[in-house]
């Protein structure tokens, strides 16, 4: 009877642990997509900054050889 007490509780803490650690790794999958879109967000933002500062380099830079002729 000892021994199949043991089994049963060697049995649920085996399961506990297993849901515990996929609940984990299910947390950390979301963590790493947000992250990843974050990153990816701040990727597009800066690339939108940098043509906005060439595109208006390139006009004033257009308009100011035009006011020269």
């Amino acid at each position: 009877m000892s021994r199949v007490l043991w089994l049963a509780a060697g049995a649920v803490g085996g399961i506990v642990l297993y849901r515990k650690g996929q609940s984990m790794l299910d947390e950390a999958r979301q963590q790493g997509v947000m992250t990843s879109a974050q990153r990816a967000g701040a990727a597009a933002a800066g690339t939108i900054v940098t043509a906005t500062t060439i595109a208006g380099k390139v006009l004033n830079t257009s308009t100011n050889s035009q006011g020269a002729n």
